[in-house]
């Protein structure tokens, strides 16, 4: 059973991949299976699954034994990404970034103090008509800031493509999901190496499969144009 037909690509666009500038000196080969679907896989040896409840994002990635790995991303209850990503073409080393939005966290503190300010001064003084609302306003103020902190703080783990080093696989946790996503790292990078290990073909021909992955996750939105044709360059400049 084959993915489904949203994957399919048009015969006018195999023929603009085949004579791509970028590409023409290198053939691609008659063999297109790979730009026009691949063969859905059935026996699972992983499935993981991580929620960002404070941005209402959900994913799920289900690894397989033919060497694939299953993305699938909702944004808050729809599905907004559902792509294979096969192994065999993917490094196992990871770009960590992380955003800690101090400033925000700085505003939270200076709410959390005015507000405990104005709670100490209304209790001591007969001034509570104003420093009663005052202290309600820090209170507040706190909590928006800590929410708004909580929602824009988060940690990216980036696969990237072994000879493209294109980015095609980003897993994003936030404070209630980093440690879901850092312990499904090890997971997904050994099932990289165990796809790598069927890797027999002659270096060229790996290539230049790897090159039509590019142009297949490109088709799925994973990877723009722009990545896609670096990420082409890189594997080029390999042929010498």
């Amino acid at each position: 059973m084959s993915l489904d037909n949203t994957a399919m690509m048009s015969a006018d666009y195999i023929h603009r991949i085949a004579t791509d500038e970028t590409t023409e000196h290198i053939s691609l080969g008659e063999d297109f299976a790979v730009l026009a679907g691949v063969e859905e896989p059935e026996k699972i040896t992983g499935r993981f699954e991580y929620k960002n409840r404070t941005c209402g994002k959900r994913a799920e990635l289900i690894l397989y034994e033919e060497g694939y790995l299953r993305v699938r991303e909702w944004q808050r209850k729809k599905r907004v990404r559902d792509y294979l990503l096969s192994l065999r073409f993917m490094g196992t080393d990871t770009t960590v970034t992380r955003k800690l939005p101090m400033r925000v966290l700085y505003v939270a503190a200076g709410f959390a103090g005015f507000g405990a300010l104005s709670w100490l001064i209304a209790w001591l003084s007969t001034w509570d008509a104003f420093f009663i609302p005052a202290a309600v306003v820090g209170v507040a103020g706190t909590l928006i800031a800590s929410m708004l902190f909580l929602y824009l703080a988060h940690e990216k783990t980036m696969f990237s493509t072994a000879s493209g080093d294109a980015v095609a696989l980003t897993l994003r946790g936030t404070a209630d999901s980093f440690k879901r996503c850092r312990a499904m790292i090890p997971e997904i990078q050994r099932a990289i190496q165990e796809a790598q290990a069927k890797n027999i073909q002659d270096r060229s021909d790996y290539l230049r499969q790897e090159m039509r992955e590019h142009y297949r996750l490109r088709e799925y939105g994973v990877i723009d144009h722009d990545v896609c044709s670096e990420a082409t360059r890189r594997i080029l400049s390999e042929f010498g």
